[in-house]
């Protein structure tokens, strides 16, 4: 029996040099990486896991040129689901994803700067969420809208001062109560 080259699927394992340094190893088929893998960029960031046509599907690691890392979930290439990056900066960050940006719950703490636990929208702190600045031991609780404090919340300041109300784009405003 014979077939034409347009139904036969050439499959293979082995290793691709590109002609800009990018190196992919891994399982092929009809010239793209499928199955597990792993992909060296130009660049030397590096992507392993398993790859659908030359894309990163599932259970997946970046790790950058630059010591930043990443281990979770891929979609299409991209971080999607839930998972934990270590940034050359030695910020953290561990929750949810959606097109590489932060989505849901999670945690970022930014060394030597501050704490944020609660929703993230689009990669920003939005809805309800905690903050904690690590050199002024400033506190906050309620809600947050772009990334700063907006809605109800409590907030306590180094010298104890405690503030419970409203809050406009990062400041009291409004109705609140002041406790010094």
């Amino acid at each position: 029996m014979c077939r034409d080259n347009k139904t036969l699927k050439r499959e293979y394992k082995g290793m691709v040099l590109y002609s800009d340094g990018a190196v992919l190893e891994g399982h092929f088929r009809d010239g793209l990486m499928y199955g597990e893998g792993r992909k060296i960029l130009a660049n030397l960031d590096c992507l392993q896991g398993k790859f659908i046509g030359d894309k990163l599907f599932g259970k997946g690691k970046f790790v950058g040129n630059d010591g930043s890392w990443y281990v979770g979930d891929f979609h299409n290439g991209v971080r999607e689901g839930q998972g934990r990056e270590y940034s050359a900066d030695g910020s953290e960050y561990e929750g949810g994803y959606a097109n590489n940006r932060y989505e849901g719950r999670g945690v970022r703490v930014v060394k030597g700067t501050y704490v944020y636990e609660g929703t993230f929208v689009g990669g920003t702190l939005n809805g309800e969420g905690k903050y904690y600045e690590r050199n002024s031991k400033r506190r906050y609780e309620g809600e947050f809208l772009n990334g700063k404090e907006h809605g109800r919340g409590r907030s306590v300041t180094r010298g104890g001062d405690k503030y419970e109300g409203e809050f406009f784009e990062g400041q009291r405003h409004g109705k609140g109560v002041l406790f010094k």
